[in-house]
């Protein structure tokens, strides 16, 4: 197959190109050039929200991982309706009105909307609905050869946001720390190395509509995954829980504690599979997900995200005293 990656330099983008390198396919990556392009693919240059001209080739399959506007999916979709066979967009499982939605969440599940459908401000209120938007303009110019992959919070190397390997970074260095919740709080999240190649295989077939692309393989909580971290790495890290009120009083949330989703629900698998499965995800084992995280975190990484050392100290002091 000859695939054409819009957005295939970093993190999921990459995970795609090296899978679909690995599947023995073609790959041309759609990129600015402002980040290494990846050996053994062609570079054709270009820019989202400009100079598309690029794409005048013809591909097999579209995967479009770098779009968060849906004017910058219909510019594209439509640039490319016609000389492309499929499209496949990377979305998110943001796109779910969880306040309506009931778990396991299915990808026939009630979706975000927006207040204002023309806002470009992306945030925690947007973000969802913005990318609903964005899989509906791929659908308007695809008619029926589009699936959108909705994965949850994507971890593991590569990972430059930081959300996932702060708290492993944390859990390594020990000590009393801040746990969010309560040990069965719901914990949803898919290695980027095993999206990448989920996504090669649904580019290989010809599945369309939604996906949810979550994990891991067997449901999870917050108490588990830090106890699994802490026995990976060896440390003495003890878990202070603290209760969603208190955190949101001490703005701790929603965004100073990475991946923490307050879900309602307790004792349920967050997000559905079935059809996941059915397509071929599979999984990574947790723990060789934490250690490779670390690794390459220890070795190309930046440390960006979660709350610092002074801030974590006081919002233990503030629990103990209050």
């Amino acid at each position: 197959m000859h695939i054409l990656v819009l957005g295939g330099t970093r993190f999921v983008g990459l995970h795609v190109v090296e899978a679909a390198l690995a599947a023995g396919h073609r790959v041309d990556v759609f990129s600015r050039g402002s980040s290494p392009i990846p050996p053994g693919t062609r570079h054709v240059r270009g820019d989202r929200d400009g100079d598309l001209s690029g794409l005048d080739g013809d591909w097999d399959a579209v995967v479009d991982v770098s779009a968060y506007l849906p004017r910058q999916v219909r510019a594209s979709a439509e640039r490319l309706s016609g000389r492309a066979r499929r499209y496949l967009f990377v979305s998110t499982g943001a796109v779910y009105d969880l306040e309506r939605a009931a778990p396991p969440v299915r990808e026939d599940a009630p979706l975000r909307s927006l207040d204002d459908p023309t806002s470009e401000t992306i945030d925690a209120a947007t973000y969802g609905g913005l990318k609903v938007l964005c899989e509906r303009a791929a659908e308007e110019a695809f008619a029926g050869e589009v699936l959108s992959i909705r994965p949850t919070f994507v971890v593991g190397p590569q990972d430059y946001t930081d959300r996932f390997t702060w708290w492993l970074r944390r859990v390594r260095r020990g000590g009393r720390m801040v746990a969010p919740v309560e040990p069965s709080l719901p914990l949803a999240f898919v290695d980027g190395r095993d999206l990448g190649r989920f996504t090669v295989r649904l580019a290989e077939g010809d599945a369309v509509g939604a996906v949810n692309a979550s994990g891991p393989a067997l449901r999870t909580t917050w108490g588990e995954v830090l106890a699994l971290a802490r026995d990976v790495t060896g440390s003495d890290a003890e878990f202070v829980w603290l209760p969603e009120a208190f955190l949101r009083e001490r703005e701790a949330l929603p965004s100073r504690l990475p991946m923490v989703v307050p879900f309602r629900w307790r004792d349920n698998e967050p997000f559905s599979l079935e059809r996941a499965l059915g397509l071929g995800l599979e999984h990574t084992e947790v723990a060789d997900t934490i250690r490779d995280t670390l690794a390459w975190h220890d070795a190309h990484g930046e440390a960006t995200a979660g709350l610092d050392e002074v801030a974590e100290a006081e919002l233990l002091r503030a629990w103990r005293i209050r």
